[in-house]
């Protein structure tokens, strides 16, 4: 596809690294790949050797006499230069460059699928801030878009970890503010995808289950409000020993009491409803 771009990076959800249309399929043996994701991270930056060498080998005491490290980089050097030898010169490149103290990786329009994650959730956050909020909502669903899964789900380092969990919240944050969108506009339809993604990002968001229950409420759906309001009461007594909130509580009966079937979608209400009753209910119940 014209305009496309040729290097390819994808970190969420999985790890891969393509050129063109060709994947990198066969890493060599060793701390290539993870050397560099950790790069990934400083593009453009001379990380120093005995930070790449605590990243890479943690449990390892780090030495100039190492060669781990050397070798890592000559592999990954190797590879990158193999994968992009038939490319245009002029075209976007991934290289990786020795420098007197450390490595840098250099990333010449290089389409890395979190870096477009966190530059357009930082786009949709700038427009909520002035009041944007169609705007917003735009660049959130094209942010969202980018996010497939975790951050390098498969990688046990510390520093992937804390970038994993830094991602998430960001895309939680971003899940929110489309779920109320939808609810202001009444697109129920809407609210249960991004529902569906909230829950299967973090099983455990009490105010998801109030947004589904709302909206099977002002449906006249009961029987699912039921079983949404028995899924998330099951999943906090078993993962949390806690019982709902008082606002899930309250939530769930006035919703088998028919008081929201048929109303008019009114955000005011609805974000009172979503909101827990207040800081006491941070002394949750034991179930």
């Amino acid at each position: 596809m014209d305009g496309a771009p040729v290097i390819v990076v994808r970190t969420l959800g999985a790890f891969e690294l393509s050129f063109g249309d060709r994947p990198v399929e066969r890493w060599k043996a060793g701390k290539a790949r993870s050397l560099l994701q950790f790069l990934l991270l400083r593009p453009g930056r001379t990380v120093p050797r005995d930070v790449l060498y605590e990243a890479l080998w943690p449990d390892a005491p780090w030495s100039k006499n190492s060669s781990s490290l050397k070798v890592a980089a000559h592999m990954l050097r190797s590879i990158l230069e193999q994968s992009q030898g038939d490319l245009p010169a002029s075209g976007p490149a991934l290289r990786l460059l020795t420098r007197e103290s450390g490595y840098v990786l250099e990333a010449d329009r290089v389409a890395v699928d979190f870096e477009a994650f966190v530059r357009l959730a930082d786009e949709a956050h700038a427009a909520e801030r002035a009041g944007d909020r169609v705007t917003a909502a735009r660049l959130y669903r094209h942010a969202v878009g980018h996010y497939e899964g975790d951050f390098l789900p498969d990688v046990p380092y510390d520093w992937a970890g804390v970038e994993r969990e830094w991602l998430r919240s960001r895309f939680l944050c971003a899940l929110t503010v489309l779920t109320e969108a939808d609810i202001e506009h009444g697109d129920h339809v809407g609210v249960i995808r991004w529902c569906r993604r909230m829950l299967d990002a973090e099983p455990l968001h009490e105010g998801t289950y109030r947004a589904l229950i709302l909206v099977h409420a002002h449906l006249g759906q009961l029987t699912q409000v039921h079983r949404w309001y028995r899924l998330c009461a099951g999943l906090l007594r078993d993962h949390l020993q806690m019982t709902p909130d008082l606002a899930t509580q309250r939530l769930y009966g006035r919703a088998v009491r028919g008081e929201f079937n048929g109303r008019p979608v009114d955000l005011g209400a609805w974000r009172h409803e979503l909101a827990p009753v207040g800081a006491a209910t941070l002394l949750r119940t034991p179930a």
